[in-house]
């Protein structure tokens, strides 16, 4: 059986409505074509907030500096939230290929002010083209077709490399040389604060009701405690969540550089499509990320512990890549060779399927840490966009960095993002299953209802979440 992890109330619905402390739940009108997340104040959080006040509080302790860690570091800032963000690397992360966003993450970027720097760099896409590895373009079709795009969210769609993103992120933190540490991390959780109190602990602790353990011996103390550190978060399993699990398939990413656009145009990819390439228990995209650069991943079928066996060189990543869809047509293999060996990734798929609250007192999660889920929806780095934004609406609420009212918040906030995150990670997983099939009858009936029946309609219905600003 799939692990799962059941807490608080459960399954929350996918318009988030998060009402007052002390009222029963009310669920708000539903409109399917935009989901805004409504975090209100309540009464008891008025109160309190006229004692202790976030201006003279214990920063936010946040565990990573990924994209869920610095999204919500800059997040926390925006709102006049004191943050602490502490990063094992020694810098920002320069490896990784490139994510796609679509247009959820795009407004999460927009509510923490990185959206502008990064929309003229990187392509507008918006086409669609679905292909079978031996070179017969199953359908092909325009955003226009989708009724995401033409309700009032509208859709879109850039693939932006990840070391962009983050540099983008990290310029929205104010004084970021002094909110960021880099070279330790959180290792052990040793308080969870949340406790009924009617002030914060501050024997010697900074007035930090969350205490933390870093990889160089330090103690820190904070308000707060937000892991973002990943599908393997440390964070994570001190909360007692299960590893998640493995899908069956690997991924290999990278970004192909070319000299000129014209090389870029000689894979006969428009600059506007985003490709899939679809074979049996093997499948391929690509889309430009800019005018000289294309994003490209391979995923094939591996048992597990081969899977955790990762390429012992670049070389060999590559090497599995080009073995993975040799002879295939559609430009995959151009892409590979033109990726320098260095720059290609290996990963293993996985996923927790989330439910109802995940955290303890005031320590919670976000991103990959929070609700891992595979790329078929291409959902992992923009629901991480959008926690950040929920969870620093929710805190700002919250009305006070007390214990009680805090860790109240902060249940809100993972009833909300469960409900959002849970149907997206169960969706990705059975998509991914389809996609992945083995068997060559499945794949042939698969590719023929796709080319005589599939309609987009739906195509992009998860997209019109909107995460509301700061």
């Amino acid at each position: 059986m799939r692990a799962t992890h059941h807490a608080g109330s459960g399954h929350a619905p996918t318009r988030a409505s998060i009402g007052q402390t002390h009222r029963a739940h009310r669920p708000a009108p539903r409109n399917p074509r935009r989901q805004l997340v409504v975090i209100a104040s309540s009464s008891s959080s008025s109160s309190s907030s006229r004692g202790a006040t976030w201006s003279d509080s214990a920063p936010v302790l946040v565990s990573g500096a990924g994209i869920a860690g610095l999204a919500t570091a800059a997040a926390l800032a925006k709102v006049g939230i004191p943050v602490r963000l502490y990063e094992q690397g020694p810098g920002l992360r320069q490896e990784g290929a490139a994510i796609g966003l679509w247009a959820n993450a795009w407004r999460a970027l927009d509510a923490v002010g990185a959206g502008p720097a990064l929309r003229g760099d990187h392509l507008l896409l918006n086409r669609v083209q679905l292909c079978s590895s031996g070179g017969e373009v199953l359908r092909s079709f325009g955003f226009e077709e989708c009724d995401a795009a033409r309700g009032p969210t509208g859709s879109e769609f850039r693939g932006v490399r990840r070391a962009a993103l983050l540099q983008a992120l990290y310029d929205q933190i104010p004084e970021a040389d002094r909110v960021v540490t880099f070279g330790t991390a959180i290792e052990e959780v040793l308080s969870y604060g949340g406790e009924q109190s009617s002030e914060p602990s501050t024997s010697g602790s900074g007035g930090g009701a969350v205490a933390a353990r870093l990889s160089d011996g330090r103690t820190v103390y904070g308000s707060a405690l937000v892991g973002a550190d990943g599908v393997g978060s440390v964070v994570a399993r001190r909360l007692g969540l299960a590893r998640p699990n493995y899908a069956g398939y690997v991924a290999l990413r990278g970004v192909a550089e070319f000299p000129s656009a014209a090389a870029a145009a000689g894979l006969g990819l428009p600059t506007d499509t985003i490709r899939q390439i679809w074979g049996e228990g093997v499948r391929a995209g690509l889309y430009p990320v800019t005018p000289t650069s294309m994003y490209w991943y391979v995923c094939y079928n591996l048992d597990e512990q081969a899977a955790a066996s990762k390429p012992s060189s670049a070389a060999e990543r590559q090497r599995l890549a080009l073995g993975a869809v040799k002879g295939w047509a559609w430009g995959v293999e151009e892409a590979i060779r033109s990726t320098p060996p260095e720059d290609i990734t290996f990963g293993a798929m996985a996923d927790r399927w989330t439910r109802g609250a995940f955290g303890q007192g005031c320590v919670t999660l976000a991103g990959d840490a929070a609700h891992p889920m595979t790329p078929n929806l291409g959902q992992g780095g923009c629901t991480a966009l959008e926690d950040a934004v929920v969870l620093a609406r929710s805190l700002r609420e919250a009305g006070s960095p007390q214990g009680p009212a805090l860790a109240a918040a902060l249940r809100r906030y993972e009833e909300a993002r469960s409900g959002r995150c849970f149907p997206l990670t169960a969706r990705a997983n059975l998509m991914g299953a389809a996609l992945q099939i083995p068997l060559s009858p499945v794949c042939t009936v698969r590719n023929a209802f796709v080319r005589s029946a599939f309609k987009p309609a739906h195509f992009m219905d998860h997209t019109t979440y909107d995460c509301g600003t700061l």
